[in-house]
């Protein structure tokens, strides 16, 4: 498994082919020209001012007027489902890697819950896994319209116990760089890797 920076750039580039060129020489005019074509702006007041807050204004007038282009990396995918019977509780996960490859867990839940609360204990089990593995970006899907509400903060949530596994979700949520979330529809849910759970 890659971690960090370095796995991240790993990943994201290797559909690229790389050849090292060696670096010519650099004449000194051109560096003279372009530090000429290139003129910083002044910065009133400067006396006033450390110069850790003149470089880091000098570093925000740069990124603001030059842009600087970055890769985006592919999400990991989080498909998760939980459901209640009589006998049992239970709760699925999928998660998939940007290239395409599942792995699947499904946990027998030892208590007695709602399909609510099977629900909601599927995507922090799935969270928790991800934040572990150190993922960054990912996209949640499930067929909990409830879930997906409540955690985007459209529906609020009432109930005592559901608001204790919103919570958790919710600070899960906070240690990703991004996370996007979509519901699945039950119909739509058979297209899905699911299908095993049920």
């Amino acid at each position: 498994m890659l971690r960090g920076k370095i796995g991240k750039w790993t990943l994201a580039l290797t559909e690229f082919a790389f050849i090292y060129v060696h670096q010519k020489a650099v004449k000194w005019q051109v560096v003279a020209n372009f530090v000429d074509n290139h003129p910083g702006e002044e910065i009133e007041n400067m006396d006033s001012m450390d110069i850790v807050n003149a470089n880091i204004l000098t570093r925000a007038y740069t990124c603001l007027n030059h842009p600087i282009y970055s890769v985006h990396l592919t999400p990991w995918k989080l498909y998760f489902d939980g459901s209640k019977t009589d006998l049992a509780s239970g709760a699925g996960i999928v998660l998939e890697d940007p290239l395409g490859i599942r792995h699947c867990y499904s946990f027998k839940l030892d208590f007695q819950c709602t399909n609510n609360r099977a629900k909601y204990e599927a995507l922090i089990i799935g969270l928790e896994m991800l934040v572990e593995l150190g993922i960054q970006y990912v996209e949640i899907l499930g067929d909990s319209m409830l879930v997906m509400k409540q955690i985007a903060g459209e529906y609020k949530c009432l109930n005592p116990f559901l608001a204790v596994y919103l919570v958790a979700a919710i600070n899960l949520l906070k240690k990703f760089k991004e996370a996007t979330w979509e519901h699945i529809p039950k119909y739509r849910r058979t297209l899905q890797p699911m299908k095993w759970l049920r």
